[in-house]
Formats: structure tokens, sequence, C-alpha cells
């Protein structure tokens, strides 16, 4: 399995250090935010991305992926269209998308969001760059392995895939063997995070904070063994999306991550 490092944390690093933080941590490669106010964002990606990936490539990495920001789901938005065709020509695989939220009508939103994704196929297909679908928790469409599969039922899964999130599967999916099973042609990448759930004294509902790998309430043990049931070979991204101190406290919690996913994983 490539590691990748989502760089949304790393807003603060240009693309130099970008690529000597790649270096430096013996990853694979990164999952490159492009957002507003990063070092690549959607106003230079044309210009910028080109380079960087060879750049990184030249540096013995990859981008694996770009995240766009989490609004970006139709693939008629302009910066769709720049981002697609940018990665294209930079020979990016995937990029993931924006989110499709449930807003009170089930039915019609699930059908508009069967629409977008369709035309999102249109667009990874014309520009060779896979659109990847976050299994994300709470109210949106396809928020677990099972409601994505009913979600991309009628989508081709060779230009819409699924980036499964152990994390926040195990905040509102079933067991991972299952959700796995359920999108299993559709997989295409890992998003790495643990997850921990508390509850405020005089509070019902409960809420997540994402914690270091091992420290919260992921089976880690049984998604390697699905992983390696399956001979899941792909990418995975270290999302790393914890409070820490200083950049030299984010790279001592990258060693030990990619330490414990190694020692679990294919």
């Amino acid at each position: 399995m490539k590691y990748l490092y989502f760089s949304k944390g790393l807003r603060e690093l240009n693309q130099a250090q970008l690529i000597d933080w790649v270096v430096q941590g013996k990853l694979d490669g990164l999952d490159l935010a492009v957002r507003p106010g990063y070092a690549i964002n959607p106003e230079n990606v044309r210009k910028e991305l080109p380079a960087f990936v060879q750049s990184l490539k030249d540096a013995g990495g990859v981008v694996g992926l770009i995240t766009a920001p989490t609004g970006m789901n139709r693939p008629d938005d302009p910066m769709a269209v720049t981002l697609f065709e940018a990665a294209g020509k930079a020979g990016v695989p995937f990029i993931k998308i924006g989110y499709f939220p449930y807003r009170g009508d089930f039915s019609r939103e699930l059908k508009e969001a069967r629409g977008q994704l369709k035309g999102f196929a249109k667009l990874a297909e014309r520009t060779g760059v896979r659109a990847l679908h976050h299994t994300h928790s709470g109210s949106n469409f396809g928020n677990n392995g099972v409601a994505s599969a009913w979600l991309l039922e009628e989508i081709d899964p060779h230009f819409v895939g699924v980036l499964l999130d152990p994390g926040h599967l195990s905040l509102c999916g079933g067991p991972f063997a299952m959700e796995f099973d359920a999108v299993r042609t559709h997989v295409a990448m890992l998003s790495l995070k643990d997850m921990a759930q508390s509850r405020a004294p005089g509070k019902v509902e409960s809420s997540s904070t994402v914690v270091q790998a091992g420290k919260g309430q992921v089976a880690w043990d049984k998604v390697g063994q699905t992983l390696k049931k399956a001979r899941f070979s792909g990418m995975a991204s270290i999302h790393a999306e914890y409070d820490v101190k200083d950049l030299e406290e984010r790279k001592r919690l990258l060693a030990a991550e990619l330490e414990f996913f190694k020692s679990r994983f294919p």
C-alpha cells in the first residue's frame, strides 16, 4: 500500500516545503488540498500543478489525489472543470469531489445527487481523472459503504470511485468487512483517521473528534484483515485532522501513524 498525506493541515507550507514534508516523512506522496489559501489553489492550479507534480516526482513522490473544496458537488461548476482538466494534464489520477447534503427531501435529493455523479463520470471520462466520493458521516448522501452502494448503483465505477473512510464508518456504518464489500467494485482509495466520541454533561447528542490512530474506536485489526482478504493494494491518505501544538508535533504523530498502519495493512 502507498501512503499519502492529506495536506489540509499543512496550509502554511509552500510548494518546496510540501515536497520536503513528503521526503522527510518517508511518505509515498500527497493528497493535495487544492483550496483557497493553499500553495496550490483553484486560482493557480492550471499553472502551478504540472510543475509541482513533476518536482514531487523528481523527489520520489506522487500527487495521488486532489481534494477539492467540500462544496464542489456540481460537474458544471467552473472550478470542477478547471480542477479536472488541470489534474488530467498533470497526471493526477483522482479528485475527491464535494458532498451531497440531505436537506429534507430524500427521494428528490438522491435523484439529484445521482444526476450530478453521472455528470462527474462524463467529466472524468473526458479528462482521465477519476472522481472520488468520500464516505463522510453526518447528513450526507452515501455517508457509509452501504449507503454509497445505493447512491452509486447507476454510476460507472471506472469513472467514479469511493474514498472509503474507516473513521467515519465507525460513526455511522456497520462492520468494516460489510461496508467494504458493499462498494468493493468502487473502492479506489482509503482515507485513514481514527475517531473518538464523547458527550458533555447534560447533552443528549455526542460529538466526535479525530484522534491519533489506535487511540479511538476504529477496529483497525478488522480493517487490516478485510484489506488483506480483498488483496487491496491501492493508496491510502493519512488525514491527521487532529489538533497539534506545532509542526514538530505533527511530524512526530505522522511517524507514529505510519508505523501503526504499516504494521496492520498489506
